[in-house]
């Protein structure tokens, strides 16, 4: 029986999944990995932490699905975005990897935008330049690990350092690259002013092919590491958000894809790389030929909840069913205790790495309940301020598809309808950033003619959560309150940073 394998490397744990040529998801496989904080504001991930992670995964994932090595036929990948994996001349890192939600280059990004200026930003990238794109990072590389640039032999997107170790081969997708801030989204290239402007020698980046497109073959050393067949097919992948977004099939314009994972986005494609002249979103190029789409990025989601388990509840065994029903037994509004997710700064709409996270109203009669709840509504709060932005530029929601952690969890899904006011429909693809990736192995290989026609197969609808009108009124109360909070805090937050 021919079949797929797909990982995604994503921020707090790689997940591998095989897929028969059905689309019949067969079994997956998850090992997570730590984030390193070594100063406030910082994030880093080891490489070979991701990798031990993989051959683990893909090893289990063969196993659990019960079929032999030679039925994988194609391996596709998906990865968390926009961070940097430096790489010496031996396929090495020379240093841990900065990750998307490390803050450290804040102070770059005003220097490039006043050097380079916020609208020339745009008409170059079609976006707003933020700390953790790996422009900025890079950037800051240059002025404080100078030793670090000088041992780099190529600059590697996080899924890619994967595909370097299956294959030997350097080399990244469309969708990836985009999110760089180093590429011209409109012509699917690596803008050359952009690339300049940084400083960066252009031989550092790798080459550039569509996501479907094949780059390699694995090795006879992966072969041992993983369990697969050395010359097995692994086409080029893309960023978990597109890669997601196909295993979801959110294809074409008219749909919107709302996910809360570690951090949170809204997706939605589209026809033409359009983008928000107040760069208050991203436009990235999809994962398919010929499709962008715009993305309203949070970077708190999924992060704040386990960052209220892990830390400030640290000890009491609170899993996360556990937080959601002493949540539940709180009304809506959490009695007026409102929550700013910004623990790791923030992206859509403020775009200011030095944002905090924030308690607004706390009170003597708040107690654990009160705070779970405020955390799963800030969260929801600050993806529909991302969602007002889609609407001034025109991007209709016509439909929107709840996708991710907070997808699973039945209030968090309730939430998340009341605030966005709107349906949400929860579909039953099983982990879609790895299916997306195994799908984008299937099309690249022949396997199957679209990624259209496999999502079709994967994207059946699992149920839908319709908004309570009584619930949606108290977050229309309280939305322009929350939203009123980052614009009297900002100066605030940089006197923080500053001290």
């Amino acid at each position: 029986m021919p079949c797929l394998l797909g990982i995604d490397l994503g921020t707090q744990s790689v997940k591998t999944a095989v897929m028969d040529d059905q689309c019949a998801v067969l079994a997956v496989a998850q090992a997570e990995y730590p984030i390193h904080t070594p100063r406030v504001g910082w994030a880093e991930q080891d490489p070979q932490e991701w990798w031990k992670a993989a051959c683990e995964t893909i090893a289990r994932a063969v196993a659990e699905a019960g079929i032999a090595a030679d039925e994988v036929k194609a391996v596709g990948l998906s990865g968390q975005m926009h961070g940097t994996v430096c790489i010496d001349r031996e396929g090495l890192p020379v240093r841990p990897a900065i990750i998307w939600a490390d803050g450290r280059s804040a102070a770059e990004v005003d220097v490039l935008v006043a050097e380079v200026g916020r609208g020339r930003v745009g008409q170059l990238t079609a976006n707003p330049l933020a700390a953790g794109f790996m422009a900025a990072t890079v950037r800051w590389l240059l002025r404080h690990e100078h030793d670090t640039i000088w041992h780099t032999n190529s600059l590697l997107l996080p899924k890619d350092y994967i595909r370097l170790r299956l294959t030997r081969q350097i080399a990244t997708d469309v969708s990836d690259a985009a999110g760089t801030l180093l590429f011209d989204v409109a012509h699917r290239r690596w803008s050359d002013e952009m690339v300049a402007l940084v400083g960066i020698d252009p031989a550092l980046l790798p080459r550039v092919v569509e996501s479907h497109e094949p780059c390699g073959t694995l090795t006879r050393r992966a072969a041992r590491d993983t369990g697969l067949h050395a010359g097995t097919p692994v086409v080029a992948g893309g960023g978990d958000q597109p890669v997601g977004a196909v295993g979801n099939g959110v294809l074409d314009p008219g749909t919107i894809l709302s996910t809360i994972g570690t951090g949170g986005q809204l997706l939605t494609p589209l026809a033409e790389p359009r983008y928000d002249p107040e760069l208050r979103t991203h436009t990235f190029c999809h994962a398919v030929p010929d499709r962008w789409f715009a993305m309203g990025a949070i970077l708190n989601a999924g992060l704040c909840l386990r960052w209220l388990r892990d830390q400030v509840f640290a000890g009491l065994g609170l899993d996360y069913d556990a937080l959601a029903a002493e949540a539940a037994a709180v009304e809506p509004g959490a009695e007026g205790l409102l929550f700013l997710p910004y623990l790791l700064g923030e992206r859509t709409p403020h775009m200011d790495a030095r944002a905090r996270g924030v308690f607004f109203g706390l009170a003597l009669r708040h107690g654990r309940g009160h705070i779970i709840r405020a955390v799963m509504e800030g969260v929801a709060l600050a993806m529909r301020d991302a969602l007002e932005v889609f609407r001034s530029f025109g991007v209709a929601t016509q439909r929107i598809i709840a996708a991710g952690g907070g997808a699973r969890n039945d209030l968090w899904r309730q939430i998340q309808a009341d605030v966005l006011g709107a349906p949400l429909v929860s579909v039953a693809t099983a982990e879609p950033a790895a299916c997306g990736a195994a799908v984008l192995a299937g099309v690249g290989t022949g396997i199957f003619p679209s990624a259209q026609h496999a999502a079709g197969r994967l994207g059946r609808v699992r149920h839908a959560t319709d908004p309570v009108p009584a619930n949606a009124e108290r977050y229309d109360q309280l939305f322009p309150l929350f939203r009123s909070l980052y614009p009297r805090l900002k100066d605030a937050y940089r006197e923080l940073g500053d001290t």
